[in-house]
């Protein structure tokens, strides 16, 4: 009975399954191609008078609002829009897309809306020549410069990659305009030059690139550099102001350079230093450095501190002129030859040579395809003395350091060096929940690690002035022979920091910071300046940014010749 039952009852479950089941007749599937015009084109806008609203043929491609500031101050959060989802503004470049375009063809209108701001309104039309691509600079003029000038500037741009591998493309673009006489502000509508840190040319052909014309692209090995621009005199242009955190965003009209507090009047001072970012350009990469009419901010030095006011100024920026490539497959590497007992060395990389270093100096820098690296030593005699093996990783920067261990024996140490600014600290009141906020970086790096290769001092630590701290405990505190710290490595200064001096102390557990070295010589903040002679303003500064080692070498005890007794030496990773 039981069976009977369960057979009827599925039956009729089939039943009520079969009678809800409805056949889709009005469905149907749509194969047509889709002849919609989509893409970008070549065409690039680079928006140098900071507007924030964009309109192509008519169509509002941006918010076009101009909202009221927060209450007690504060910028009020934008509706994004289909083209600028982050906040319905226009940013420093747009590609065109091509669905704008009307045989080749669109017409452009900027402008800028902000809460009691002036409009800056400009209109101009648009071609595109798909085999060579383009930008359309929008640049400032009256009453901002001394004179009207032309608004808008077609400038062709490469998008190939580089010929080399492991290389990037720069160029420089001079749109330096002289500004109104009432922004007291020197004039820097000259030809201008592309160099390294150190006031070295990149090139000649970005040597005195002529106001309102551009260089062609020179390649380069892929890389962290600090670019500067400078006059016919050799003074620096200044980069787009930078940030509160590193104090870059203040600058001194007359010069310039940034400032630093002082007391009394004037309430704040020239550092002597230009702001120029330290930023690693990557393999592949294509980039221009553009200089034109910006909108700055300097101290009111008579008024009460921390009061300041706007002004206009030529500064140079940094612009991708194509997505910047992920670095998958390269790293660099240099070595340092630290070992008293040796003069010249020859270091080989996978059986490749990279260069020659004499006592306490370095090679130039390789380019290397990731993998297992095998780093090898040769001294004059043509013997290998020491050889590391690693697997080194993409994206990666390593210094190889040869130098003596405590038994007497040459030794090859490989350690990477982090050359973003960017660093993990953390702060009081974390809860272990976000780390978000605890994540910092310089872009104006003045940044030093510490490293013991004396074989005489089992633990080193390294103080400032007075036995002051130079950085945290595990980066400068009893460093053992050959060991990198690798937890919180690097000091960090900054441009306002005053001249300092670095002292190398014989310490151990337990104690700090120890025994001052008196027969090490002390180095001063000075002594990082490549160049001193490269400053020619009348303030010079007392350091210069970078991301450095500091490496303490040579031998201790007994009596040794000058050039074997221990001293610090400094390397410097960024160009």
């Amino acid at each position: 009975m039981f069976y009977k039952c369960f057979a009827a009852g599925m039956l009729l479950l089939a039943g009520c399954m079969l009678s809800c089941k409805k056949e889709k007749v009005n469905y149907s599937y749509d194969n047509r191609p889709d002849t919609t015009v989509s893409g970008n084109s070549t065409i690039r806008l680079v928006n140098l008078v900071a507007n924030n609203q964009l309109s192509l043929n008519g169509d509002s491609l941006t918010g076009y609002l101009a909202l009221n500031p927060l209450p007690g101050g504060g910028e009020p959060l934008y509706p994004g829009t289909y083209w600028f989802p982050a906040n319905g503004k226009l940013g420093t470049t747009f590609t065109i897309p091509r669905q704008f375009l009307t045989t080749g063809k669109a017409m452009v209108s900027s402008d800028y809306l902000a809460y009691q701001s002036l409009r800056d309104s400009i209109g101009f039309e648009v071609t595109e020549i798909y085999s060579q691509p383009k930008d359309y600079y929008m640049l400032k003029s009256l009453p901002y410069t001394a004179a009207a000038v032309t608004r808008v500037v077609e400038v062709p741009r490469e998008v190939t990659a580089p010929s080399k591998a492991g290389y990037f493309k720069i160029r420089l673009v001079n749109f330096a305009d002289q500004v109104a006489a009432s922004n007291n502000a020197e004039n820097l509508a000259v030809p201008l030059t592309l160099v390294f840190a150190d006031g070295t040319k990149v090139s000649t052909a970005t040597t005195d690139v002529q106001t309102r014309s551009w260089s062609s692209y020179v390649e380069l090995p892929y890389g962290t550099y600090q670019f500067k621009v400078l006059t016919p005199s050799g003074t620096e242009v200044s980069s787009i102001p930078g940030n509160n955190l590193e104090q870059t965003n203040l600058v001194d009209p007359a010069t310039s350079t940034l400032v630093k507090p002082a007391t009394g009047f004037p309430n704040a001072v020239s550092t002597g230093l230009t702001y120029a970012p330290v930023k690693t350009y990557q393999a592949g990469g294509v980039y221009t450095i553009v200089v034109g009419v910006t909108k700055m901010t300097a101290p009111y030095v008579y008024g009460t501190p921390g009061e300041s006011f706007p002004f206009y100024q030529n500064a140079f920026r940094v612009i991708a002129d194509v997505s910047e490539p992920v670095n998958n497959e390269y790293y660099r590497l240099q070595a340092v030859q630290a070992d008293p007992d040796e003069a010249k060395v020859t270091f080989v990389v996978n059986g490749v040579q990279l260069g020659n270093a004499g006592y306490g100096t370095s090679t130039a820098y390789g380019v290397y395809v990731t993998g297992k690296t095998t780093v090898d030593a040769v001294n004059a005699a043509g013997n290998v003395i020491a050889s590391a093996q690693q697997q080194l990783m993409p994206g990666m920067n390593y210094t190889a350091w040869l130098y003596k261990n405590a038994a007497g024996k040459a030794v090859l140490t490989l350690v990477n060096n982090n050359l973003s600014g960017s660093w993990y600290e953390v702060g009081t009141g974390n809860s272990g929940q976000d780390g978000t906020y605890n994540r910092l970086l310089h872009e104006y790096p003045f940044n030093i690690r510490f490293l013991n290769l004396c074989s005489d001092l089992p633990y080193v630590s390294f103080t400032l002035d007075n036995g002051q701290p130079a950085g945290s405990e595990t980066g400068t505190r009893n460093l053992q022979p050959g060991v990198a710290a690798t937890e919180l490595p690097y000091a960090r200064f900054n441009q306002v920091h005053p001249a300092y001096q670095i002292l190398a102390y014989k310490s151990g557990p337990g104690v700090y910071p120890g025994t001052w070295l008196s027969a090490v010589p002390v180095l001063k903040s000075t002594d990082f300046i490549t160049r001193p002679d490269a400053y020619t303003r009348p303030v010079k500064p007392v350091q210069e940014p970078g991301i450095y080692t500091v490496a303490l070498i040579g031998q201790l005890n007994g009596s040794l010749p000058e050039a074997k007794k221990a001293k610090m030496i400094i390397i410097k990773h960024t160009k």
